[in-house]
């Protein structure tokens, strides 16, 4: 399709950063490789942070109003045939979006939703199940990271049309012209959002392992603190632990800035107990830097444990590699090159815009669940 046309029965409706989270991220590149091509309506909040997303407030709510009303005058307008639409993890914007889709379904639009995590964070709740099944179902088909992520939505409840496509990133030519050398001190990287959910405790397990055994290592940690309390928290563990001079609080880094903290690297460090398919690990990759991560998600699919990242269970088991690696006893530059083949193989911008035009035409011609292959 020439970009000089513009086809006005797919709309997409992106949310773009801040805040930095992968699905942020992911949108982001959507708009800057489709804009021109499709309708896109961009919603994107200067102030917002991790620290109140997903929560009742004001703002959210007021937020959640505006989007609401911006979508449905968009789709009044133009009526188009199918709306792309990010799928909420949290309850309160689950019910806004569950109106919309509502909404939208009353216009005969079919609405495909983009979740980027594992699943919904209130299923855990049984009163809600009845009322998240009739919700969710008004989708009709639905993204997601994983054929094991597929599985689990699957089971919780929806019935109609999965997508597993896989993330990409899209990495500047000097992250792709090198590869990082094993030197000491290890550098090791935290990238994402400061929480204990994210498994920042965990690192610092690590760090502590690392100090008491003397293997001499810097930690960088690029991202904003989600909550205030677990900050003062963590920033006792070191203090108390003499960790301070180990640890480098960077902040939020994008574009360039963000791709040099990553390419300075040695491993990424990503303990969350709670993912998706992680933007880092593929942003790690694609600078063939290996991932230690936790077993959650997408992600034993996006690595493959020993080959071109590692996957571990606790801190021990992150220290231990980290540890063997120092001494020579694992290959790294082996590891280093497989991870830029995965990244080249699976992960690519081409890659995942490609992937995501042919989910958006799934009103047209549908084979089968699977829209793309995920591996």
């Amino acid at each position: 399709m020439p970009e000089s046309i513009v086809n006005d029965d797919v709309l997409f409706v992106l949310k773009l950063p801040p805040p930095f989270g992968g699905g942020e991220i992911a949108h982001q590149y959507i708009y800057e490789e489709l804009r021109g091509r499709y309708r896109i309506l961009v919603f994107t909040r200067a102030a917002h942070n991790k620290a109140v997303q997903g929560k009742i407030k004001l703002a959210n709510i007021l937020f959640g109003l505006k989007m609401a009303l911006k979508v449905a005058a968009a789709c009044l307008k133009k009526r188009p045939k199918v709306v792309f639409l990010w799928l909420p993890k949290d309850l309160p914007a689950f019910l806004r979006t569950a109106a919309v889709v509502s909404f939208l379904r009353a216009l005969e639009v079919k609405v495909i939703g983009d979740l980027h995590g594992m699943g919904f964070s209130f299923l855990s709740r049984p009163k809600l199940k009845n009322f998240y099944e009739k919700q969710i179902n008004k989708f009709f088909a639905i993204r997601t990271r994983s054929l094991s992520i597929s599985n689990d939505l699957r089971s919780s409840g929806f019935n109609n049309i999965i997508a597993p496509v896989d993330n990409g990133v899209k990495a500047p030519n000097f992250v792709l012209r090198t590869m990082p050398t094993l030197t000491r001190p290890v550098r090791l990287l935290y990238l994402g959002a400061i929480s204990e959910a994210k498994g920042f405790m965990r690192v610092l397990q690590l760090l502590l392992l690392l100090h008491e055994n003397n293997i001499p290592f810097l930690l960088e940690v690029v991202g904003e603190w989600a909550d205030p309390d677990f900050r003062n928290d963590a920033m006792e563990v070191i203090s108390q632990n003499d960790l301070s001079p180990f640890v480098d609080f960077a902040g939020i880094l994008i574009d360039e800035a963000k791709w040099r903290a990553i390419q300075r690297s040695h491993f990424l460090l990503h303990f969350t107990r709670w993912d998706g398919q992680p933007l880092t690990i593929i942003e790690a990759m694609a600078a063939g830097v290996p991932s230690i991560a936790h077993k959650v998600g997408a992600i034993p699919e996006m690595i493959t444990d020993h080959k071109d990242g590692f996957l571990v269970d606790d801190p021990r088991q992150a220290f231990e590699i980290i540890g063997r690696a120092m001494d020579d006893r694992i290959d790294y530059r082996r590891i280093s090159l497989a991870a830029r083949r995965t990244f080249e193989k699976r992960f690519t911008i081409q890659r995942y815009i490609e992937n995501s035009e042919k989910l958006i035409m799934v009103n047209e011609h549908v084979a089968s669940d699977a829209i793309s292959e995920n591996g």
